[in-house]
């Protein structure tokens, strides 16, 4: 799959024909993940030759693939109309170095029109193995299983709507700016995941920043539902953010009290085990839930 650097040089050489024509593709993902000449035609009401002429430069772009019963839209095509919207939209004017490559995401580094750092993270559920991702997500009660274009717009949003509500809070977290399909454009954060750090001068109070941030989230009726080391990250002024919110619940969830006795076990069983922190998983429950 192209890198999204590719996807941006993309945007740039896009002429307008073929954006409308990537734009059909985008606006039926929802109904048609395979789309034929037919519903292209009636979609974009463009001359037969016009359309064929954009197709033929779409290919040749890989932003779509050509199958036996028509053509389908590739994660590379999302991209770049991701992108033509947020500069289009004022809210980046390029972007940058890879910022992190996950199972399920890439977030890259951009640049707003008034010179600001901003990261952009593209979901890129799908990526690891359809048995993993089904485990993780219970994707298989969604019509739309295997279109995981489709699920990787669903996922943003949901993570952005999270994202809005938790700014709105005492919390530390990433200032989200806008959504665009499948991307959430945010604050560019420094600093070290939890996983990547060796010695901590006082991991005791680390650990109570960590729980502070899950109590917010609780008192908000939030619970992150994947909450691990891998996703809290530690800033340069010795603060806490929790990153990555796609999988998370509310209170009303039926897994709820399932997911937050995990989001705090596994942060506890981290301290436990990295710095030897004797902490009573019982009594930190017992404080979040009570009423």
């Amino acid at each position: 799959m192209p890198s999204l650097k590719d996807s941006a040089r993309v945007v740039k050489q896009l002429e307008t024909l073929e954006y409308r024509v990537l734009k059909v593709f985008v606006s039926s993902i929802k109904h048609h993940e395979i789309i034929n000449n037919h519903n292209i035609l009636s979609y974009s009401n463009l001359h037969k030759d016009r359309v064929e002429y954009a197709l033929e430069n779409l290919l040749k772009l890989k932003l779509i693939f050509k199958t036996e019963k028509g053509f389908k839209l590739l994660t590379a095509g999302l991209d770049v109309f991701a992108l033509k919207l947020l500069v289009e939209s004022g809210i980046i004017i390029g972007i940058g170095n890879s910022l992190g490559i996950g199972k399920e995401s890439d977030v890259v580094e951009a640049i707003s029109e008034i010179h600001q750092r901003r990261a952009v993270k593209f979901f890129r559920i799908g990526r690891i193995s359809f048995t993993d991702t089904k485990r993780k997500r219970s994707l298989e009660k969604n019509k739309n299983v295997n279109n995981w274009l489709l699920i990787n717009i669903e996922a943003a949003k949901r993570e952005y709507d999270f994202l809005i509500k938790l700014k709105s809070t005492k919390m530390n977290i990433a200032t989200p700016y806008f959504r665009s399909m499948h991307s959430i454009v945010m604050d560019r954060i420094n600093g070290l995941r939890l996983i990547e750090i060796r010695n901590l001068h006082n991991p005791k109070e680390i650990f109570y920043k960590v729980f502070e941030q899950i109590r917010l989230a609780y008192n908000e009726n939030i619970i992150n539902g994947d909450l691990s080391e891998y996703n809290i990250l530690l800033d340069e002024n010795n603060d806490i953010l929790i990153i990555d919110w796609p999988q998370a619940v509310t209170l009303d969830h039926p897994n709820a009290e399932f997911l937050i006795r995990r989001d705090l076990h596994n942060v506890i069983r981290y301290f436990r085990r990295k710095f030897d922190l004797s902490i009573d998983e019982d009594l930190y429950y017992n404080s979040l839930v009570k009423k």
